[in-house]
């Protein structure tokens, strides 16, 4: 047997409000009619009583009363008055309840079908009963003189008179019930329409379905995610984020909250507040450099405001392993191209001097060669050695050798960087970059001088240079993202400094300009426990 199609959530929402529109107008109908029902019987009790009193009040009535055979004269009076009140019945009796007077002269001289123990006492009776004339809204009052209670006069309509006078109404409380209907339907197919365009033909399960799936997608992606509503507040992130920004994993359903009560970095979080459109920009929330996207939602604001955005970070020391590893490959292509050259114009100026017959100047031409190259290596090369620091620093010799700058290495013996091979590569090449760079925008002879040696903080690497310094209008921010030692800085620098700190920090150390001249980067780093 073929399942039966789900309904869709546009459509159980639209047959739920129309069933609810249904029993409001159902229950409005019945209410507005048992109200008519009262209000006419009301009308009717107030209308019996005012004709009863009346009468009660003539003193002809009175004077008829005393006479011995009432009905002569109390018979006509009543009569008119039935049909000048519009009432169904008007009766005069006695204070025994016999009546001197009926629409029916057969019941004249009966007793009086209704209460009246209430009138003889000399009060007022209104009551329904059912009477001689079938049911009825009535009213009993005396008749008084100075003796008291001469006589009771009651008057009445009865039921069917007051179904008479509440049909008139049936058609307007209809009316109000199918106006509600009406309205209910409208609205039910507005909701019905907004909901088709926010869900389509989904239904309940397949809504929970794509929300699980939504779910799993967010929190299995490898990059954090952050989704902010259109104030700027954080609606949803996941586990990766949280990580990364330092804050407190998000529960099943939270709350939206503004960035800064989450405490996240106050420049990403001036981001998520703006909503401002982002690529590719790397901020620093704690030890960490991040690569952060955002865009804003598909559709207009809603009042006028920011629209709703999506945040995507990437950690950028995540990528250190792969950077630190093109930059051993680019460090050590660079080197063989520079000493390929260097070797060319050498083995052309000793060919030179053979065919000169200049063999005491190929000599020292060769042995000087030799000695510079081993002097860098001897001192590289300690009895624990770092080969991941070695390679750096012999390429960037030889790049510096190039570019017209020396770089020398003083180290202390046995002492080796607390880093993984990836961060040493990253640390010391970006360290050497920036001071080689320095030092060639200042007068000669241009000089980087590494010294590796051990502090009772731990390990000390220090990077000086010979070149103008940092300018003093950034030396506070110079480690931040985005900043540069560079006049002519563009898109993309200042990052190395800041990928440094990110890699100190990561390993419990401190990184600072030391004061003075030369210009000198101090990195001091924990050592590594056996």
């Amino acid at each position: 047997m073929v399942r039966r199609r789900d309904r869709s959530v546009a459509g159980r929402v639209f047959g739920l409000q129309v069933l609810a529109a249904l029993l409001v107008a159902l229950v409005l109908t019945v209410v507005l009619a048992v109200d008519a029902r009262r209000a006419v019987g009301d009308d009717a009790a107030r209308v019996s009583l005012a004709v009863a009193s009346t009468i009660a009040a003539d003193p002809a009535v009175r004077e008829a009363l005393q006479e011995v055979d009432p009905s002569a004269r109390l018979q006509p009076y009543a009569l008119a008055a039935i049909t000048a009140a519009e009432v169904d019945f008007v009766t005069v009796m006695s204070p025994e309840g016999l009546r001197y007077t009926h629409p029916d002269p057969a019941q004249i001289g009966r007793p009086f079908l209704g209460t009246i123990a209430g009138a003889v006492a000399g009060g007022t009776v209104t009551e329904t009963y059912t009477g001689t004339l079938g049911p009825s809204v009535r009213a009993v009052v005396p008749v008084l003189d100075d003796a008291g209670v001469i006589g009771l006069v009651a008057a009445g309509v009865t039921t069917r008179e007051i179904s008479e006078d509440l049909a008139p109404r049936i058609p307007f409380v209809i009316a109000v019930g199918l106006v509600v209907i009406a309205v209910g339907a409208i609205a039910a197919a507005l909701t019905r329409r907004s909901l088709r365009r926010s869900t389509g033909d989904l239904d309940a399960e397949g809504m929970r379905t794509m929300v699980r799936f939504y779910e799993s997608v967010l929190h299995a992606v490898r990059e954090g995610v952050v989704l902010t509503d259109d104030r700027g507040r954080v609606v949803l992130y996941n586990d990766e984020a949280a990580e990364l920004l330092g804050i407190e994993t998000a529960g099943e359903h939270p709350a939206p909250r503004e960035p800064a009560e989450l405490g996240i970095d106050a420049g990403i979080a001036a981001l998520l507040t703006t909503g401002r459109r982002v690529v590719e920009e790397s901020h620093v929330a704690g030890a960490r450099v991040l690569l952060l996207n955002q865009e804003s939602a598909p559709g207009a604001p809603s009042g006028g405001g920011r629209s709703p955005a999506v945040m995507t970070m990437r950690d950028q020391s995540v990528l250190q392993e792969l950077v630190g590893e093109l930059e051993s490959v680019r460090t050590v292509s660079e080197a063989l191209r520079a000493q390929a050259h260097e070797h060319a114009n050498t083995l052309h100026t000793v060919l030179s001097l053979v065919e000169m017959g200049r063999g005491d100047e190929v000599a020292g031409l060769v042995g000087e060669s030799v000695r510079a190259s081993q002097g860098l290596v001897d001192a590289t090369l300690v009895p624990d050695e770092d080969p991941v620091l070695t390679a750096v620093l012999l390429g960037k010799a030889a790049i510096a050798s190039e570019r017209g700058a020396a770089l020398e290495l003083d180290r202390e013996e046995g002492v080796a960087l607390p880093l993984s091979p990836s961060d040493t590569v990253s640390l010391v090449g970006n360290l050497v970059d920036n001071a080689l760079e320095a030092c060639l925008r200042g007068a000669p002879p241009h000089r980087v001088v590494v010294r590796l040696d051990r502090v009772h903080e731990g390990v000390r690497l220090a990077v000086a240079d010979s070149g103008p310094g940092v300018a003093p209008e950034i030396s506070e921010r110079v480690f931040d993202a985005g900043v540069s030692t560079k006049t002519d800085a563009g898109p993309g620098h200042g990052l190395g400094l800041a990928a440094v700190r990110g890699i100190v920090e990561r390993a419990g150390g401190v990184v600072a300009f030391r004061p003075g001249r030369p210009t000198t980067v101090d990195v001091i780093l924990p050592e590594a426990r056996s």
